[in-house]
This record gives structure tokens, sequence and C-alpha cells, in this order.
């Protein structure tokens, strides 16, 4: 009876890891929908947020992560999420593969999950 608790313990552990790990993940993709809505309208006057707002201080954070980033990356990240691009036609324009931008998308997603969400 133990051995089972403890195998039924540890599912619900693992699922609720998965479940955190997907929201960032989502919430990392919010971010950068953010973060391109703004690259495309850039805000001109004051910003109504606040420096302790945690949007402001998410958003900085986001800009920071994609400072970062190489000049192609971040080109791919401008055309993804600015321009409004599918991974397809980034493909396309960039003459690589499909699954390389994916990829490139997928790797920034994961580091502002991490890097801005921890």
């Amino acid at each position: 009876m133990g051995k089972k608790l403890n195998r039924t313990a540890g599912k619900v552990r693992i699922e609720a890891l998965q479940n955190q790990r997907k929201e960032r993940i989502s919430k990392a993709g919010l971010l950068l929908e953010r973060w391109g809505q703004q690259d495309r309208m850039p805000v001109t006057g004051e910003l109504e947020l606040s420096e302790v707002d945690p949007e402001f201080i998410e958003d900085q954070m986001t800009a920071e992560v994609l400072s970062s980033l190489t000049a192609e990356k971040m080109r791919i990240v401008r055309q993804h999420w600015s321009e409004g691009l599918s991974a397809a036609e980034i493909a396309e324009m960039e003459d690589q593969p499909r699954n390389e931008i994916r990829q490139v998308l997928g790797f920034v997603v994961e580091q502002i999950a991490d890097k801005v969400l921890k």
C-alpha cells in the first residue's frame, strides 16, 4: 500500500510541476506579445505604469532578455512578435528550415519564462 501511495504522490508532484511550467510558458508568450505590440506602436509621453508595477517590471525584464539575443535571433523575434509573421513565413524569408525558426522562437520563450518569470 505504501509503494502505491508513493507512486501516486510522485505522479501528482510531476503533474503539478508540468502545469506550472505550462503556465510560465503561456505567460512568457503573453509577455512577448505585449513586447511586440509596444515595438509596433512605440509609447509616446509618460507611461501610466510606475516602476513598482509588476507589468512594468516584467516588460523591462523582457526587453533586457531580448537585448541579449544575437542580431539574427532578434530579427526572427521581431518578425514573429512585432510583424506577426509565422515561422513558415520567416523561414521562407530567411532561407532557413522552418524547424530552426521554431527552435529559435521556442528558445526565446523559454528564456523569458526562466529569466523573467522565475
